[in-house]
């Protein structure tokens, strides 16, 4: 039996767009949206995010080419509509002499998307559907090559692309996929693994309702596996990891990663991690940032969506047998310049040697610290040495040199940790994960509606956040540790 469709439907744009990402989801979304409503992203993380946007249309309105006058009508949210379709843009400019339009598409994002095209395209079909004359299209992104000093410059803050062109290339394109949507939904898809999402896999939300039970390490957690052979797997029924046939082709990660889940053993290539560890040299320091990054750069010195640090935490140990000693540094107050507040106080924590500097995954740890040696000149030589003599502790991992089972192929330290040190722990934290140490930074720097109370909590949670996680690269290290003696003492047995 064909599902019926309510006849109060119209296809947003919206819509549009998840129809294009996974036909399948976008059914669900209308013939079965209580299934839909688990949202991926935590409720603070959309709320941030829709603030963020509204934040960057307030500015985008006070730009002067979008005043009205005697030449043009400019209107914010005009909506467009037809029987079957709905679309509202974010900026519609009207020539009052000739009646035609442009129309602008405001992204809080660093640069055009090939779904911001789409997302333009539907609007100008709808627009032109609805007998409107669409001269020129737009798409308002940040300026990423702007950076703040004193007041927001708002002419130089944004990028506005002529997309013209693309759209009319996608005209075709877009007039097919809009009106095959709509056909869609009166059609019963089959539900196959084969079809899974390219984005969300089989966390799919038409695969999950269709396919109930599925196990919890599949083959979608075989690190760096392809498609072709994902799906050469799939053509084969396989999905539970410990399935995968002993003869199919891997790499020699992989296959390490299917024997461990297989045997359920614990696989640690001891002579490898010895070699490492060789090269470490005292002192040994261990290092994690917290960073913030909004689309308005919010302080001096800083672009649209740079990752500014606000905080870092520091274990150190300085010879061999010592007790780690730990330092830290949360800016807590609307700092002028927080990347300079943290280098001041990172330099009289390292002290005059440096040794070794561990982090849980360098490209982003090195990236602040070229970035802050960019912004700082005094303290340049200070972040360059840093960055040479950093080193991923995440890579003994990354490079299955110490695999688990239970790490289900991943090797971020909130998978790890749990596993090697089990008596640590996020979960308990006020603040657990990086997403919402930021969002709550910024809060409670910049919101003055916060009582001191809430500002006092939410300053003492990321405190104990950033802290475990240098405190969870010392426990990991020092298991290390026990694997090398455990080593040396088979060694002499």
């Amino acid at each position: 039996m064909q599902p019926k469709r309510k006849m109060a439907f119209r296809l947003s744009k919206t819509s549009y767009l998840k129809y294009l990402k996974c036909p399948p989801e976008f059914w669900l979304e209308v013939h079965q949206p209580l299934l839909c409503v688990k949202e991926t992203k935590s409720l603070l993380e959309i709320e941030h995010l829709r603030q963020q946007g509204y934040a960057v249309e307030a500015i985008v309105k006070e730009l002067p080419r979008f005043y009205s006058n005697e030449e043009q009508l400019v209107e914010f949210q005009r909506s467009f509509f037809t029987q079957e379709y709905e679309a509202r843009s974010d900026i519609v400019v009207t020539d009052r002499k000739t009646g035609t339009i442009k129309v602008y598409e405001v992204k809080a994002a660093a640069s055009v998307k090939k779904e911001h095209l789409d997302d333009v395209a539907f609007q100008v079909h709808v627009a032109e559907l609805t007998g409107a004359r669409v001269t020129r299209a737009y798409v308002i992104t940040m300026n990423g090559e702007y950076v703040r000093h004193g007041e927001i410059d708002k002419e130089q803050l944004f990028a506005i692309t002529d997309v013209t062109e693309e759209i009319e290339l996608r005209r075709t394109f877009t007039a097919e996929k809009a009106a095959e949507a709509i056909r869609y939904l009166d059609t019963t898809p089959v539900a196959s693994l084969l079809d899974y999402c390219k984005e969300n896999k089989l966390h799919c939300r038409f695969i999950q309702s269709a396919f109930p039970g599925l196990p919890d390490y599949t083959i979608f957690d075989i690190s760096y596996l392809k498609d072709d052979k994902r799906i050469a797997l799939l053509e084969q029924g396989v999905v539970d990891i410990k399935d995968v046939p002993d003869d199919f082709p891997l790499s020699d990660k992989q296959r390490k990663q299917v024997a461990a889940a297989k045997s359920g053993d614990v696989v640690i290539d001891r002579p490898a991690i010895r070699k490492r560890m060789d090269e470490w040299e005292y002192p040994l320091h261990f290092l994690d940032y917290e960073t913030f990054q909004y689309a308005i750069p919010q302080f001096d010195g800083i672009r649209p969506f740079q990752q500014m640090v606000f905080q870092y935490s520091l274990h150190t140990i300085r010879r061999p047998g010592a007790e780690p000693e730990h330092y830290e540094c949360l800016v807590q107050e609307d700092h002028p310049n927080p990347p300079l507040a943290i280098a001041n106080h990172m330099r009289d924590a390292f002290g005059d040697e440096i040794g070794t500097v561990f982090v849980w995954y360098e490209a982003f740890e090195k990236t602040r610290n070229s970035e802050m040696a960019e912004m700082l000149s005094e303290h340049r030589e200070f972040f360059e040495e840093i960055n040479l003599k950093t080193r991923d502790l995440m890579k003994i991992f990354a490079d299955r040199l110490y695999i688990h089972p239970e790490f289900k192929g991943r090797s971020s330290i909130k998978k790890v940790l749990p596993v090697i040190c089990p008596d640590l722990s996020y979960s308990s934290l006020g603040i657990g994960e990086g997403l919402t140490a930021t969002i709550k930074w910024f809060r409670a720097v910049k919101w003055t509606s916060l009582s001191d109370a809430e500002r006092l909590t939410i300053f003492q949670d990321l405190l104990e956040y950033c802290k475990l996680d240098t405190w969870a690269m010392v426990r990991i290290y020092e298991e290390l540790c026990k694997l090398w003696e455990c080593s040396d003492a088979e060694a002499r047995a």
